[in-house]
């Protein structure tokens, strides 16, 4: 046979070999293929906004999408408060997220603002995708934007500026005024109660009766209002009632009886036979109910009764001093 028909028997035979092969080849080019694509449309990332002119300092709202399956989770970009010289953040808001079909959308809403004129290219934003363990980044397209300048129309007259806006008080602003109004009224209460109050009490001496032994006081006192001469000016009623006053004191200090909260009879019932003497007991209840009359009847001793008086409480408080004298010597013994 000839050699040419020989291989063009085995070319022919070994044909559909080769087709199998070259389809295997395809397909699986095919399938790989389908699968990037499917991969890549299972992941996007864009930046989007609503119009493509603004004014010179308008915010300008840019809403950045990310799409991807349910198992992957995404980082957005870390937002700081400007993105170059020209470009500010204004605000963002928190990502929100939205389930469609066996795919879930990431959103957030950005708002820019834009301190210059012209063709303005917004930046590109990227995206961290955790996908399977690995990380993979996506980088949504730059947008741009016109941003026009106020026109200021030059045939019309200047005015002037307008006025801020007046924006009433809330009472969560004026609250710490309150409190600080509140707080600094009770500091200076505090420190008019201290400085009228108690400094000046701290500084009022102290009763020499609390200091000197009481019939020490007795006596100063008796013969301060002996040189008053009330009785002698007519003046009977606040003579007996100051002298009465005085020994009542006294006995208060030296015995511890309430004296001045007691009645004549009251006072005479407290003052037993084992406090004083019967005599001492008995000269000073006719002082007491002397002054009882001349202050509730109106009574008018002669000179020798109001002298005598004088003499008697004067006379008592010394008795009685000898005797607490002679009961701490005797104690002593």
């Amino acid at each position: 046979m000839h050699p040419s028909r020989i291989n063009k028997s085995m070319s022919t035979k070994n044909y559909p070999v080769i087709t199998w092969l070259r389809y295997s080849i395809l397909s699986s080019l095919f399938v790989c293929c389908l699968l990037i694509s499917k991969q890549s449309l299972a992941q996007t990332a864009t930046a989007t906004t609503k119009e493509k002119e603004y004014l010179i300092g308008d915010w300008i709202p840019v809403d950045l999408f990310v799409t991807t399956t349910a198992h992957n989770k995404v980082a957005f970009p870390n937002l700081k408060d400007s993105i170059s010289e020209t470009i500010e953040i204004v605000n963002f808001t928190p990502v929100d997220t939205i389930k469609k079909g066996n795919q879930y959308e990431f959103h957030q809403l950005v708002n820019l603002i834009v301190f210059d004129t012209g063709k303005i290219l917004l930046p590109q934003f990227q995206f961290l995708v955790e996908n399977n363990g690995q990380i993979d980044t996506l980088t949504s397209d730059a947008i741009q934007v016109r941003v026009a300048g106020v026109k200021i129309d030059t045939t019309k007259d200047i005015k002037d500026i307008k006025e801020p806006l007046k924006i009433p008080y809330t009472f969560k602003e004026i609250l710490p005024y309150i409190i600080g109004f509140l707080v600094a009224a009770l500091l200076v209460g505090i420190f008019v109660w201290y400085w009228f109050y108690y400094r000046k009490k701290k500084q009022q001496p102290i009763d020499e009766k609390y200091t000197l032994p009481p019939h020490v006081w007795a006596l100063k006192e008796l013969d301060k209002l002996q040189q008053q001469k009330l009785w002698q000016n007519g003046d009977v009623k606040n003579y007996y009632s100051s002298l009465t006053d005085i020994a009542r004191t006294y006995i208060e200090l030296r015995y511890k009886i309430p004296a001045m909260e007691k009645t004549t009879d009251e006072l005479m019932t407290s003052m037993h036979k084992g406090i004083i003497k019967q005599s001492l007991k008995t000269t000073l209840n006719e002082v007491l109910m002397l002054s009882d009359f001349v202050k509730f009847a109106k009574a008018q001793p002669d000179f020798m009764e109001n002298e005598n008086a004088m003499q008697i409480i004067k006379d008592f408080i010394d008795k009685t001093k000898l005797i607490e004298e002679e009961k701490s010597n005797k104690d002593k013994k």
